[in-house]
């Protein structure tokens, strides 16, 4: 069972996703200076599965050996992973980032409906649904509403990445209707990156060229930041929240990605910006707030009701 309300732990660690997932398109932008869309997603999910089997090992962990759970894994591997890794790579091709940001923005809104429909404990709420949509709102505030112009500038670019937030949406409510969030988090992660990367490899040296290409020396340090910190790590704390706060909750992080990118600007590349960022930013919390309201008292209240129910006394 999911936890009444998450624990300022699990807020903190939902902050630590924004963070780390919102250098990804940036670090995504500097590997494909120098690297083919395919490639990228090949050896970002290759590199992060070294890293967390490396830490699988040193922890004495072990992988499951029964055929479902793998099964599970492979199809997470390849929607949770290789599809929207190549999807967003390929779309930034094409649109902005900006943009980009915006699409990626209605994962929290496609696992709010998809976590009601798939399961017990995640029903959507009218504050769920209100604060969803108010933080959407705000990364539109954020982004600037004029990189809504770019629709339709680039179709295919646009549906690629959106059709990416849609997976990403639907893979973490599969994890846990099928009960993959109960396992260890790091053997969850080796375990999924490690199907990704064997079907990720072969396809980059079947439709590019792998070998042919000469990366520099910043996208090779940008490709390997994103597979330690934005997948490796990131999936670390994406299965504990999955599996302690559930993906309606965890999939606020995208919320948070828009406005690290904000603050990661404004840090490394003296970026500056108006007073409609920072109403932005408010809108975004405020969104993030309300889908938390209510959950506790109207929980107290069904209670209330079953015991006064059962002593036959009026509520």
């Amino acid at each position: 069972m999911l936890s009444d309300k998450p624990q300022p732990h699990q807020y903190v660690l939902l902050v630590m996703l924004g963070a780390i997932w919102g250098s990804s398109f940036f670090l995504i932008k500097v590997t494909l200076e120098s690297i083919t869309p395919v490639t990228l997603t090949a050896f970002r999910l290759f590199f992060a599965f070294l890293v967390l089997a490396s830490l699988m090992f040193i922890l004495g962990k072990r992988f499951p050996k029964d055929f479902r759970t793998w099964r599970y894994y492979v199809l997470i591997g390849i929607t949770g992973n290789i599809l929207p890794f190549v999807l967003i790579s390929w779309g930034e091709l094409h649109i902005t980032s900006g943009l980009a940001a915006i699409l990626m923005a209605v994962i929290p809104l496609t696992a709010l409906l998809i976590a009601h429909l798939w399961t017990d404990d995640e029903k959507m709420s009218l504050p769920k649904f209100i604060g969803t949509v108010i933080g959407f709102g705000g990364v539109v505030l954020l982004v600037g509403p004029e990189a809504l112009n770019g629709l339709g500038d680039s179709v295919l670019g646009q549906l690629a990445v959106a059709f990416a937030s849609f997976c990403y949406g639907a893979s973490s409510v599969f994890a846990r209707k099928v009960g993959l969030v109960k396992l260890d988090p790091i053997v969850n992660g080796s375990a999924i990156l490690l199907c990704a990367s064997l079907m990720a490899l072969p396809m980059a040296f079947i439709v590019e060229e792998p070998m042919s290409l000469e990366p520099t020396l910043i996208s090779v340090g940008a490709l390997l930041m994103l597979s330690i910190v934005s997948t490796a790590i990131a999936y670390i704390i994406l299965y504990y929240l999955l599996g302690a706060v559930g993906a309606s909750f965890t999939a606020l992080n995208n919320y948070l990605v828009p406005v690290f990118g904000m603050i990661w600007g404004f840090l490394f590349l003296s970026e500056r910006y108006e007073q409609e960022a920072f109403i932005a930013l408010a809108v975004i919390l405020l969104g993030i707030v309300v889908t938390q309201i209510k959950r506790r008292s109207a929980k107290r209240v069904v209670n209330s009701f079953a015991v006064n129910k059962k002593t036959g006394e009026e509520v």
